[in-house]
């Protein structure tokens, strides 16, 4: 019977781990965050989407931007009308903190402004 070399068998093993790791964290990609209205009476509401994932909060968006990987970028779409009842963007603070957030978890936040 004819023994593997170890560095063989050290090769094998590392290739294999390699490829789990690179399974594991997937590559930064782009997506667009919108502003949806839900007209329902008695009042309208607003909520941020990006793809099929809607969200009430700016907490529930980051907790989701949390499971991205870094380098992933996000653009928003800024609009000329406002109802008053729009997520993050209802205060500069707001906007602001969201800035500070996307830095912190390294997310490229690009904002096209309204015009």
């Amino acid at each position: 019977m004819k023994k593997v070399p170890f560095v063989s068998l050290l090769l094998i093993f590392v290739f294999f781990l390699a490829t789990a790791r690179a399974e594991e964290s997937p590559a930064p990609s782009v997506y667009k965050l919108k502003i949806v209205y839900i007209f329902e009476i008695p009042k309208t509401e607003a909520i941020l989407v990006v793809g099929n994932s809607g969200f009430r909060t700016v907490e529930a968006l980051e907790n989701w931007l949390t499971g991205l990987p870094a380098g992933t970028t996000l653009e928003l779409d800024m609009s000329c009308e406002s109802l008053g009842v729009e997520p993050l963007v209802r205060s500069e603070k707001e906007m602001n903190d969201f800035k500070r957030f996307c830095d912190e978890h390294k997310i490229n936040l690009i904002i096209h402004p309204a015009g």
